[in-house]
């Protein structure tokens, strides 16, 4: 079996709905390697195609794509809602040194925007530069380089990226349930789950006090899919590295307190403004799992030979010749997630009703996604 060819990451440059809050202070986290270099895998969907009938409306049709590819900001895949929404922008940015990832109160993209239409009647400027819908849309929502009001002490220096989804509200009296079971029960990514169960019942009670009875489940797949390709985009425009993440402040209460100098290239909303627990600390979690992904399986590619060299029972080399063999194809369907011939292919196929291999790597791509932590935790248990 030939060793399949890794991804590469960015290289590293030489709130909208609630209110401002204070800030924190801290160093940046970089805990995870450079990705490997390949001319073959690329980055391994960092970007994404305009595909209409595609990921609950993820995509646009090309030729509107093409028509709009000029603009700054508007990548393929992302819809331009500036001509209508552009005034909730104050002006330009002096600067960008990063990203700040959000999520929103209300549950739906046209509630949102609705409340960006009233904000801006009220000359209000706070907003965001992206928004990505329920579905994965991506919206520009003011240019790119514009100054909107999204994380106190940051706004003009960061680029704000919402995501549909409002907050859970905790019951902290158990009243009905113990608190415990209350977030266990709960689509929490598995890192937070896991620190947020691991502390004391009293410690678990202050923290969810602390963060005024609130916690944000986890993105959807499809959310997933975009929040991935949208950080790969602005990595690319700003020179970001997506190895410089922030971290949660301690007892999670919002006092890590970065300041400019120290802000990671992205950060989640609740790590450098006190916001409730997981606003976005679940995207950070993922770009971290996500870009850890081609690795995991070049370590399954490893496994395996070590496996057939040692002369394990065939059934278990089969076991993880299947796994090693199915994200190879994944691999390969991600890097033409951004393919203009890959979209064209998979319009063809739509348009005809018959699917065909552009179907089939985009099944690849949505399953990967929707189950993006079972396929990691896949890897890893053959690793091991």
């Amino acid at each position: 079996m030939q060793p399949i060819l890794r991804d590469q990451n960015p290289v590293r440059r030489a709130d909208p709905f609630q209110k401002p809050e204070e800030s924190r202070v801290g160093p940046p986290l970089s805990i995870l390697p450079p990705g490997l270099g390949s001319t073959v895998h690329g980055p391994g969907g960092g970007t994404v195609e305009a595909l209409s009938k595609t990921f609950g409306g993820m995509y646009a049709d090309p030729a509107a794509q093409a028509a709009v590819k000029a603009k700054p900001g508007v990548y393929p895949g992302v819809n331009d809602l500036t001509g209508k929404y552009g005034n909730l922008a104050s002006g330009k940015r002096s600067s960008t040194q990063g990203v700040v990832l959000h999520r929103t109160e209300s549950p739906s993209a046209a509630s949102t925007l609705s409340g960006y239409d009233e904000r801006i009647k009220k000359g209000s400027h706070i907003g965001a530069q992206y928004l990505i819908d329920e579905k994965g849309g991506s919206n520009l929502v003011t240019p790119l380089d514009s100054m909107v009001s999204h994380s106190k002490g940051f706004s003009d220096s960061t680029v704000g990226v919402e995501v549909v989804g409002p907050a859970k509200k905790l019951d902290r009296t158990g009243a009905k349930s113990p608190l415990r079971d209350q977030i266990s029960a709960l689509d929490l990514s598995p890192k937070m789950e896991q620190r947020l169960l691991g502390y004391n019942d009293k410690k678990l009670n202050n923290v969810v006090k602390w963060n005024g009875d609130q916690i944000y489940e986890d993105i959807s797949g499809a959310q997933k899919r975009s929040v991935w390709n949208l950080s790969n985009h602005l990595a690319k425009e700003y020179g970001l590295d997506m190895n410089s993440v922030s971290q949660h402040g301690a007892d999670e209460s919002g006092a890590n307190n970065y300041t400019k100098q120290t802000l990671p290239d992205f950060s989640a909303h609740e790590h450098i403004n006190p916001k409730a627990l997981g606003e976005a600390e679940p995207m950070i979690e993922f770009l971290q799992a996500r870009q850890r992904y081609p690795e995991l399986v070049a370590q399954a590619e490893k496994r395996l030979e070590t496996m057939r060299a040692s002369g394990a029972a065939p059934e278990e080399i089969a076991k993880v010749e299947a796994l090693v063999k199915k994200e190879q194809d994944t691999l390969g369907a991600l890097n033409l997630d951004g393919n203009d011939a890959e979209q064209q292919a998979l319009k063809a196929e739509q348009d005809a009703g018959k699917p065909g291999e552009a179907s089939a790597r985009e099944h690849e791509r949505t399953d990967f996604y929707d189950h993006f932590y079972d396929r990691i935790g896949g890897l890893e248990g053959a690793i091991q």
